[in-house]
């Protein structure tokens, strides 16, 4: 509110006066920030799946009952209060709980920097969620931009400042890190190999790797470097070549169906990688084996897999429907 103090104006802010004749460097002309473009938005009861594949983010809220979303195998039960983000080109499932619905309020977007935001916010596609405050004050945001986006002029300036504050609360908010239960190299490894194990056949990178392990990239390269002699890339294509070898024993799979079945969508990619780490065309190494069983492949990594033996590796390898 405010307050006339003789000839001067006092603005009043809950009790305290604001301090005059300041001036407070936000940033210079080299700085880059958060440029949002917005696609859509809304509101939608979903009570059965939905499955979605974006090359844009997306913020639900969840305003009314419970489900699950899925994302990169991992799935994370949601409830009224809650929020979850949907990252680019990632094959994503949303469905309610059995024989209920589920109400969601969503934006869609795109951004310089919206992955560094999110990453301060502790998001990211194996830990997505995120909650409102016991006020619901995020809901209100949420509410707020569908609400403008309804109405013209200048509904677009009104979006971006709607959505802006539901950063803005997310990174408010953000949960602090839990520390990881055991910080020691071996450990962190440990759980580095069980990801490969459970999900070599699907489309991951060395930063999906990493996250999972609990660390970034810089910690997961030393760490494989020093325990096992090998990059984490160099590795997983070491081991998705050795599910392979097993594969090409059966003569009724196609050299297409193998190179699905370790994470290869392109036949000649995988061709090219079986060739340059097994030293010979997965067909020729196809004839070899099938001409004498007792052939077999040895990989750089079986010492290492040996030393660092887990359960999961030795579940056979299975082609994908």
């Amino acid at each position: 509110m405010l307050e006339h103090r003789g000839s001067a104006i006092v603005i009043i802010e809950k009790g305290e006066t604001m301090e005059r004749n300041v001036s407070i460097h936000i940033s210079d002309r080299t700085h880059l920030n958060l440029t949002l473009n917005v696609y859509n938005c809304g509101n939608q009861d979903i009570s059965i799946e939905k499955e979605i594949r974006s090359d844009y983010y997306v913020l639900y809220f969840v305003k009314e009952g419970k489900g699950y979303v899925t994302q990169k195998q991992v799935t994370h039960k949601i409830e009224e209060g809650q929020g979850f983000v949907v990252f680019p080109n990632v094959e994503t499932l949303i469905k309610s709980e059995f024989r209920n619905t589920m109400n969601v309020s969503w934006v869609a977007f795109s951004g310089y920097l919206v992955d560094k935001y999110l990453d301060r916010a502790h998001l990211n596609i194996f830990d997505p969620v995120f909650e409102d405050s016991d006020s619901g004050e995020l809901m209100q945001y949420f509410d707020r931009l569908v609400d403008v986006s309804r109405h013209m002029p200048n509904r677009y300036c009104k979006i971006m400042s709607e959505l802006y504050d539901i950063f803005a609360f997310l990174l408010d908010h953000a949960f602090v890190e839990k520390p990881v239960l055991n910080t020691q190299p071996e450990a962190f490894l440990l759980r580095a190999l069980d990801f490969i194990d459970i999900h070599y056949q699907s489309d991951i990178s060395v930063e999906d790797i990493a996250q999972s392990a609990g660390g970034n990239r810089k910690t997961l390269y030393n760490v494989f470097k020093n325990l096992t002699g090998f990059s984490p890339r160099d590795y997983l294509i070491y081991y998705r070549m050795s599910k392979a070898a097993v594969l090409l024993k059966k003569p009724n799979l196609s050299i297409d169906m193998v190179a699905t079945a370790v994470g290869y969508g392109d036949q000649f990619h995988f061709s090219k990688e079986f060739k340059k780490n097994v030293g010979m065309p997965p067909s020729e190494y196809r004839k070899q084996i099938l001409s004498d069983s007792t052939k077999v492949y040895r990989s750089p990594i079986d010492e290492v897999r040996e030393r660092f033996h887990s359960p999961l590796a030795d579940i056979p390898p299975e082609v994908l429907s």
